[in-house]
């Protein structure tokens, strides 16, 4: 009977090993998946921003990045998982955005920019209020009214 009771804790111990070693293992692919998407579109995303609020924004700031992050999916979206036949629902799910945020002594610059479409939309002082928007594409403005 104790013998039983050994073999069981050794396999509980067996499989926390294998899914410790997995989700680590996951963990760093993610990461390192991250890095390279942001490495690679860091430049176009800084020059869409630059050139959409190039009128509001002294362009020489776009060179001050504090943060730059990546995520799949634009959370503000309301829209459900189960509409996929929704107009929006890539942009809500599947497009890819890399976020932008300089920090100003007198204000914030939010950039966000959407790999997909070309598109980048800047706010500043951390409110919703637009600076500009840019599309690199032609119709991308009216796919995403």
């Amino acid at each position: 009977m104790r013998k039983v009771g050994i073999w069981k804790a050794l396999l509980i111990l067996c499989a926390l090993a294998g899914t410790t070693q997995f989700c680590l293992h996951e963990y760093i692919r993610q990461s390192a998946l991250q890095e390279v998407i942001i490495d690679a579109y860091r430049e176009h995303a800084i020059a869409a921003c630059r050139h959409s609020a190039s009128a509001k924004i002294n362009p020489t700031v776009w060179a001050q990045t504090s943060e730059v992050r990546l995520a799949i999916g634009k959370a503000d979206l309301d829209v459900n998982i189960w509409e996929t036949d929704h107009r929006l629902w890539d942009a809500r799910y599947r497009n890819a955005y890399i976020y932008i945020t300089i920090d100003k002594p007198s204000s914030q610059i939010h950039c966000e920019y959407d790999i997909t479409n070309s598109f980048a939309m800047v706010y500043q002082l951390g409110a919703r209020n637009n600076i500009g928007s840019t599309s690199n594409k032609e119709g991308d403005e009216a796919s995403r009214m």
